[in-house]
C-alpha cells in the first residue's frame, strides 16, 4: 500500500481519496492486504455474498436534521454561517470506514475546512486498528488495547488523547493513562519525550501485558482510597 500511495503521490489529501476507494471496493468485494517483500499488496477476490448495509450515504432527510441541529454553527470550529461566511457539511464524527454508523448520533454538521482537517488527521491513523479501537466502550481498555498494538514502540501522547476522547470526552486522559499502572492493573507504560519544530512531544510505549480486569473501574476506585490519592 505504502508503494502505491508514492506512486498516487501521497499527500494526505490523496491518501484519504485512496482509502475511499479501497473501502469503496470493500463494500462489494473481498480484498486482503498481505505484505510481499516488505511490500503491502492487495488481492482481490470475489463478490461479497451481500453488499454492506450502511453504504455511509447521508440521506437529505438526515443530513437536513444534522444541519438544523447545528443552528448555523460548525460544530468543530464553531464558526457560523452568518458571521464567517462558511458552508456546513453533515460528516460522519467516527468514520464509517472505521465502523460508525450512518445514524443521527454519529454525525455532525462542519465547515469545508474543518472537513479536510478532519480527513487529513484521520488518514494518519490506521484503519483497521481503529475498527477495533473504536468499538471499546472502556476508556481504560481503549489506551490499552492501542497501545497493546503498538507494543513495545512508542505512540504519541496527541494519537492516545485521541483515541481516549473518540467516543466520549475525557477531561483527563493522563489520569485514565496514570491508572493503567496502579497495582490491580499492572501495565508498564514507559515515557518519553522528543523535541521536534513543534517543541517538546510526549511518547509512551507499552513494555507488559495484562488483561484488563472486567471490574477494572471499581479495583482503581479502590486503590486510590487505599493509597489516598485523589
Amino acid at each position: 500500500m505504502s508503494a502505491m500511495r508514492e506512486m498516487l503521490d501521497a499527500t494526505a489529501e490523496n491518501q484519504e481519496h485512496f482509502n475511499r476507494r479501497v473501502r469503496d471496493i470493500r463494500k462489494l468485494y473481498h480484498l486482503d492486504r498481505v505484505r510481499r517483500d516488505g511490500v503491502d499488496v492487495y488481492i482481490l477476490g470475489g463478490p461479497k455474498d451481500e453488499p454492506a448495509a450502511d453504504a455511509g450515504q447521508v440521506s437529505e432527510k438526515l443530513r437536513a436534521a444534522v444541519i438544523h441541529m447545528a443552528h448555523g454553527r460548525c460544530q468543530m470550529c464553531g464558526r457560523t454561517i452568518k458571521e464567517d461566511g462558511i458552508k456546513l457539511q453533515a460528516d460522519h464524527k467516527i468514520p464509517q470506514s472505521w465502523g460508525g454508523p450512518t445514524t443521527l448520533e454519529n454525525l455532525w454538521a462542519i465547515c469545508e475546512a474543518c472537513n479536510r482537517g478532519k480527513r487529513n488527521f484521520f488518514a494518519s491513523f490506521d484503519q483497521e486498528e481503529m475498527k477495533q479501537v473504536v468499538n471499546i466502550d472502556s476508556v481504560h481498555e481503549r489506551i490499552a488495547h492501542f497501545l497493546k498494538l503498538h507494543m513495545p514502540e512508542p505512540v504519541p501522547a496527541y494519537a492516545i488523547e485521541f483515541v481516549a476522547n473518540v467516543k466520549d470526552q475525557q477531561l483527563d486522559w493522563r489520569k485514565r493513562l496514570r491508572e493503567l499502572r496502579y497495582d490491580p492493573i499492572g501495565l508498564e507504560i514507559e515515557v518519553s519525550k522528543k523535541r521536534d519544530r513543534k517543541g517538546v512531544q510526549s511518547f509512551y510505549a507499552l513494555k507488559n501485558w495484562r488483561d484488563i480486569p472486567p471490574d477494572h473501574v471499581r479495583l482503581i476506585k479502590d486503590f486510590e482510597k487505599r493509597k489516598g490519592k485523589p
